[in-house]
C-alpha cells in the first residue's frame, strides 16, 4: 500500500484489493491526507462479476431507518466530470456507525483506455475518513459497466438518530479528462431545483447486504 499525505494522493495497484472489497472484505484501496483536504485518486479499474446472491432485495427504509439522499450538481452533457454530493439520513431510533455502509455509484465508462480518479472535495464527517474504489462489472449493466464505492473509516464516527451525514462532496473524472455521457451514466441525477431528494440509483449497503436502492438491471 502507498499512502501519501500531501494535497494529492495517488493509489496504484489495487486490483485484488478492489475485488475483495466489491465483495464486501472491507479491503479498499484508499489513501490518507491531512485534515479538511480534498482526497484525490487514480485508481486501476477491475473487472468482476458480481454473484447473484449479492443482488438481493432491497429493504425499505421504513424497515431498515437508513437512505440515502443526493442532488444535482452539473447537468451538463457530454462532461468530464460526474460530480455527486450525498448524504446518508438515519430515519431509525438509535445510532448508526457509518463505517457499517458503503455506497456504490452506477456509470458507464466510455473511455476505460484513460484511468478514472475519485475525488473528495469536502465531506462534514471529512475527507480523510472516506476511502473509494473502481469496479468494472462482467457483464456490464443497464446504464452502467462500472461502479464506484465509497466507504468510511471509523473516524466518520455515526449517524444520530434523526440525523444525516451531512454532506459528502465527490467527483469521478478521468486523468485525461475525456468525457461521459451522462445519459448512459445510471447514477447520474439531472434536476435544476439542486436540493436533496431521496435517490433509488445510489445505492447503499450494510454490512454488505442492500438495503437501499435499486442496483441496475443486468
Amino acid at each position: 500500500m502507498r499512502i501519501v499525505s500531501m494535497p494529492r494522493a495517488s493509489v496504484f495497484g489495487y486490483g485484488l484489493c478492489l475485488a475483495l472489497g466489491a465483495l464486501g472484505t472491507g479491503c479498499m484501496a484508499d489513501g490518507s491526507i491531512g485534515k479538511d483536504e480534498a482526497i484525490n485518486e487514480a485508481l486501476p479499474a477491475i473487472a468482476v462479476s458480481v454473484p447473484a446472491a449479492a443482488q438481493a432485495a432491497v429493504v425499505p427504509a421504513a424497515q431498515t431507518g437508513v437512505k440515502v439522499q443526493d442532488r444535482s450538481h452539473d447537468n451538463d452533457n457530454p462532461d468530464n466530470t460526474l460530480y455527486a454530493l450525498y448524504q446518508v439520513v438515519n430515519t431509525s431510533a438509535s445510532a448508526v456507525p457509518l463505517s457499517s455502509f458503503t455506497m456504490r455509484y452506477w456509470f458507464t465508462n466510455e473511455s476505460p483506455s484513460d484511468p478514472l480518479e475519485f475525488n473528495c472535495d469536502w465531506a462534514q464527517v471529512n475527507c480523510s475518513n472516506i476511502t473509494a474504489g473502481f469496479v468494472v462489472l462482467s457483464p456490464a449493466r443497464s446504464k452502467a459497466n462500472t461502479y464506484l464505492e465509497i466507504s468510511f473509516r471509523a473516524g466518520a464516527g455515526s449517524v444520530a438518530a434523526g440525523q444525516n451525514s451531512g454532506e459528502i462532496q465527490t467527483r469521478v473524472h478521468h486523468v485525461n479528462w475525456s468525457n461521459f455521457n451522462t445519459t448512459e451514466t445510471y447514477s447520474f441525477i439531472s434536476d435544476p431545483s439542486f436540493v436533496y431528494k431521496d435517490t433509488q440509483t445510489v445505492t447503499l449497503y450494510q454490512n454488505g447486504a442492500l438495503i437501499w436502492g435499486v442496483e441496475p438491471t443486468p
